[in-house]
Formats: structure tokens, sequence, C-alpha cells
């Protein structure tokens, strides 16, 4: 027993100093990471030409920084924002063309809450 709680111990430790660990999924629910590193990529559809799409919410930092950017459907950026240290409020909307719009989402080395909602306008 003390050998198997050993290794989830040392399981945990490698995610977090090389992943970070991350509680959540953003674009559902809030989303707790510790030391969170990497990228990461969701799709949203835009149906009808002239109206909106993206996400909306906050991100509360306490260290590292996060970085979102909404992609249109050819691959420029029409929204992006930084949150460093402290707690903020996003709002990223694209519209325009029909097809997939891609929000990244870097994050350095991020330790917070990332909590974003879909919306459409």
């Amino acid at each position: 027993m003390r050998f198997l709680m050993l290794a989830l111990v040392a399981a945990v430790a490698l995610l977090y100093f090389t992943f970070g660990l991350r509680l959540g999924y953003v674009t559902l629910t809030p989303t707790h990471m510790l030391n969170a590193q990497g990228q990461n990529r969701y799709t949203f559809q835009l149906y009808e030409g002239g109206k909106s799409v993206g996400v909306q919410g906050t991100c509360a930092v306490t260290s590292g920084r996060a970085t979102l950017r909404l992609l249109d459907p050819g691959g420029t950026q029409v929204a992006g924002q930084s949150c460093p240290k402290g707690k903020w409020s996003l709002k990223l909307l694209g519209s325009g063309e029909t097809g997939s719009y891609r929000l990244i989402v870097d994050l350095d080395h991020y330790t917070g809450t990332l909590d974003l909602k879909e919306t459409r306008e």
C-alpha cells in the first residue's frame, strides 16, 4: 500500500512539473490550474453570416500568464486578450463569415482559475 501511495505521489509530481494540473474543462466549467503549461484549442461553429461567436468569462491569476486568441475560419486573429496576475474579465467575439472559429489558450506556468462560457450574439 505504501508503494502504491509513493507511486501516486510521484505521478502527480511529474505531471505538475511537466504539464501542470488542470481540474475542469475550460469552456464548460470553471477550471482550476496549477503550474499549467502548453496550449489548448477549442472550436466553435458559426452557421449564419452576420452573427458572432466567441467566449466570455473571467480569469483569476495567482502566478504565470494565460493568453487567449480567437481565430476566424481563414486563420486571422480577430480577438485576443492576455491575463497577467490579478482578476480579469474576458470577452472575445468573432463575426462575419461562417465556419469554424478557433480559440487558442496559451498557458505559461499558469496558476489560477479560468472560467469561460461560449457566447453567441
